[in-house]
């Protein structure tokens, strides 16, 4: 048994065939985009028995004033993979001793066999793209089918943007939406990173929803190994009032279906945590099966209270 920091593709690829798993959050793309943009330090960590990659994990580290956070994908992807559940467990108690955050939070498909980290239920919703999209909208519920079609009445229409200037509003207005709404945002350089580098490893466009020339909603779709998902998105004052979002994510889905992908994933949110309820209601309404997997976290009160402060 040994550990290796790096892992060729086709490494990865084998693990996925043995996990039965794929994950976008596995992706270098990430690793790429937090180095070249300076957000975060990427950290890889490989479990290897018998001359194979049997468990891996990437991950994203951030510091402040001696406080550190490491996060290994998104509810929306794991972060961490394995042949099984005992190489799994071995690779989170290597991880636990060698990167030594104050806080580590992991996504994965199920709860790993370690005392290391405590496991509570995480959630995404996800549309299955294999249909006709005639069939995939008609999974949409009767009010969202009937929002939609009154936007398009309205003249909202939505395209990936192509020039520079329509790209800079659209960060603008993310942005704007993530102040009004109260939502943590990675900074600018992040979200333009994240754009680049995942163009060149699958997918990445930004789908703007306007009527005529005034912008009204953006959603920033991004994918990698077999998915795709929602990556950030907001709309205007205006737009919220048009469902100019629920254009912007009806020509991303057929964007994502064009190329290839089966699944569009919409992210998580707790259906049971009332602070959601609206933006699961709207993400529930276009139709995807809400999936269950786990985050296991570890940390101390302390670096906990500093996290909230410092890093949101």
């Amino acid at each position: 048994m040994t550990w290796t920091e790096s892992w060729e593709s086709q490494d990865l690829a084998a693990l996925e065939n043995a996990s039965k798993l794929r994950s976008f959050a596995m992706d270098p793309a990430w690793a790429e985009a937090a180095a070249s943009s300076g957000y975060a330090t990427p950290l890889r960590l490989g479990l290897v028995e018998g001359g194979s990659l049997q468990a891996a994990a990437i991950g994203l580290q951030r510091a402040r004033m001696g406080v550190s956070k490491v996060v290994c994908g998104s509810n929306g992807g794991m972060g961490i993979l394995a042949s099984d559940l005992r190489g799994g467990a071995r690779l989170l108690e290597e991880i636990r001793k060698r990167w030594r955050s104050s806080v580590l939070q992991v996504f994965a498909n199920e709860p790993f066999p370690t005392r290391s980290l405590s496991w509570e239920p995480s959630f995404s919703i996800r549309l299955d793209l294999r249909p006709q999209i005639k069939q995939i909208e008609a999974r949409f519920d009767k009010r969202t089918r009937n929002s939609l079609a009154r936007a398009i009445r309205h003249d909202v229409n939505a395209e990936p943007v192509v020039s520079a200037s329509d790209r800079d509003r659209a960060f603008q207005m993310i942005e704007k939406t993530a102040v009004s709404k109260g939502f943590v945002l990675p900074p600018r350089g992040y979200l333009e990173a994240i754009h680049s580098a995942f163009r060149k490893a699958g997918l990445s466009e930004i789908v703007v929803a306007k009527q005529g020339a005034d912008l009204l909603a953006v959603v920033h779709v991004i994918g990698a190994r077999g998915s795709a998902s929602w990556w950030k998105g907001g709309a205007s004052t205006v737009g919220y009032r048009l469902n100019a979002s629920l254009v912007a994510h009806s020509r991303a889905i057929e964007i994502v279906k064009d190329g290839g992908y089966e699944t569009y994933d919409l992210g998580g949110t707790d259906p049971h945590d009332p602070r959601y309820a609206g933006i699961h209601r709207f993400k529930s309404s276009l139709g995807g099966t809400l999936v269950e997997t786990s985050v296991g976290l570890r940390s101390s009160s302390v670096g906990r209270a500093l996290l909230r402060l410092r890093f949101g």
